[in-house]
C-alpha cells in the first residue's frame, strides 16, 4: 500500500539533494533496493494491533526481550510492514499517522531495521536518520560482532561510562546514518521510535503462530489494467488475517480437517506456547494466540471489524 510512494518520495528527496550528507544518501539507497525485494505486510492501525495484546506489551515490557523476543523469527529474509497511528488530538506539526519499517534477518538472534515515517507536516515519506540493530532476547554485551561495533560508534562519541554500559546493557542500538547526531540525539530519537519497533515486535510474533494464517485479496485487474495504463504502480494482493479455530470446543475440542477458518477482529488474549510434553488437544505444538472470547460467529464468519495483514505477491 505505502512502498511505491515511499520509493518514490525518498527518490525525489535524494535527487534534490536536500539533505547533503554521503551516508544519509547511501541510506537511502539501501532501502529502496531493500523494500523491493522485501515481502510487504500491512499491519492496518498501530492500536488495533496492540490493544489485544496488552498483556504482553505494556509499560514496562522491553520490546524483543524475554517474554517478547520468544518465537520472533522473521517469515522471509526481508520485509517490509507498515501500519497506521491513529491519533486525532495530535497537534498536526507532531501528527505522523503512516510508518514503515524495513526488517532484515541478519541470523537467528540479529535483526536490522530501517524506518521511514509520513508526517502531516511535510505530507512525504522521510527516512529516519539512524537505522536499529536489535539482539533477540540477548544484551548487545553479549553479542560478539555488535558489541564491536557499538564500542567503535561510542569511543568515537566520547560517550561516559555510564552511557557505555547502558548501551551493553540494552538490546537495541540506534546506529546513526548522519554525521551531526550525537548519542544524546540519538537516545531520544530512539525514545521516539519506540511505538515502530513494538509493532513490528507484536507481528512477527503473531506471524508466528500457528493458528493464525491469511488469505489472499486479490485487487481487480480491471483496476490496475487502467492504473498502469496511467503510469502508477498496480495495487497489491493483500491478505486477511485469520484465526485457524476448533471445531468443537464441547466435544473434545479438536481442529477439524479441513482447518475452518473465521474472521475475526482480535480481542484481548495471549500467547500460548504447546510443547510435545504438554501438547493442545494432546498432539499440537507450537506457539498459539489465545483469547478471552472471540467476536464473530464461528459460522458465519461475522465480524465486529476485520483485522488484516497484507503482502505483496512476487
Amino acid at each position: 500500500m505505502y512502498a511505491h510512494t515511499v520509493i518514490e518520495d525518498l527518490t525525489e528527496f535524494k535527487k534534490n539533494n536536500v539533505i547533503h550528507d554521503s551516508a544519509y544518501s547511501q541510506g537511502i539507497d539501501i532501502l529502496i533496493k531493500g523494500v523491493r525485494n522485501s515481502q510487504q505486510f500491512h499491519l492496518g492501525s498501530f492500536q488495533e494491533l496492540i490493544v489485544p495484546l496488552e498483556k504482553v506489551f505494556h509499560e514496562k515490557s522491553r520490546p524483543f526481550w524475554g517474554p517478547t523476543s520468544e518465537n520472533v523469527r522473521l517469515p522471509y529474509k526481508e520485509c517490509w510492514f507498515e501500519f497506521q497511528n491513529i491519533a486525532p488530538d495530535t497537534p498536526r506539526e507532531e501528527d505522523v499517522p503512516k510508518r514503515a519499517m524495513l526488517v532484515t534477518q541478519m541470523g537467528i538472534d540479529l535483526i536490522w531495521v530501517w524506518i521511514v515515517n509520513w508526517p502531516k507536516k511535510t505530507r512525504r515519506w522521510l527516512l529516519s536518520p539512524q537505522n536499529y540493530f536489535i539482539t533477540i532476547g540477548k544484551k548487545i554485551g553479549e553479542h560478539a560482532p555488535l558489541r564491536e561495533m557499538v564500542t567503535a560508534f561510542l569511543k568515537n562519541s566520547n560517550a561516559s561510562p555510564e552511557v557505555v554500559k547502558s548501551y551493553y546493557e540494552s538490546n537495541i542500538w540506534p546506529q546513526p546514518i548522519i554525521d551531526k547526531m550525537d548519542v544524546k540525539m540519538s537516545q531520544d530519537l530512539c525514545r521516539d521510535d519506540l511505538r515502530d519497533l513494538v509493532a513490528l515486535n507484536a507481528a512477527i510474533m503473531l506471524l508466528n503462530c500457528k493458528n493464525i494464517v491469511s488469505e489472499d485479496v486479490r485487487p481487480s485487474s480491471k483496476i490496475n489494467k487502467k492504473r498502469r495504463s496511467k503510469g502508477k504502480k498496480p495495487l497489491y494482493t493483500y491478505k486477511i488475517l485469520k484465526l485457524v479455530l476448533p471445531s468443537d470446543t464441547k466435544n473434545g475440542a479438536e481442529y477439524s480437517k479441513s482447518g475452518e477458518k473465521t474472521r475475526i477482529h482480535l480481542c484481548r488474549g495471549h500467547f500460548k506456547n504447546y510443547t510435545s510434553d504438554s501438547p493442545l488437544f494432546g498432539k499440537y505444538t507450537g506457539l498459539y494466540w489465545w483469547e478471552a472470547h472471540l467476536r464473530g460467529d464461528k459460522k458465519e464468519g461475522l465480524v465486529n471489524k476485520e483485522y488484516e495483514i497484507s503482502t505483496k505477491q512476487h
